[in-house]
């Protein structure tokens, strides 16, 4: 039995799979988002995501925020879609 934080295959622990695909959709903004792209709101994000092929869940996902206002930045798309907080490691 591996000691301390080494992961083990074929465990993981809870909260994995929504840290992954935290991850996925961070990245996938990034690929996605440049600063050029804000100022802007939804409904513009939206269509770029859809230009560019995104995943159809952070489209989605996107599409259940309000739009009442204009994003400034792609920290703030993560904000708003819960997705901006880095995953803590063990010590």
């Amino acid at each position: 039995e591996p000691a301390g934080d080494v992961p083990v295959a074929g465990r993981q622990s809870p909260g994995h799979d929504q840290a992954a695909e935290d991850i996925a959709l961070r990245s996938e903004l990034a690929r996605v988002l440049s600063r050029g792209d804000f100022p802007a709101d939804r409904d513009t994000l939206l269509g770029r995501l859809s230009d560019a092929d995104a995943p159809a869940g952070l489209v989605a996902r996107l599409a259940g925020v309000t739009a009442d206002r204009p994003f400034a930045s792609a920290h703030e798309v993560m904000v708003a879609l819960g997705i901006n907080e880095p995953e803590r490691r063990p010590r």
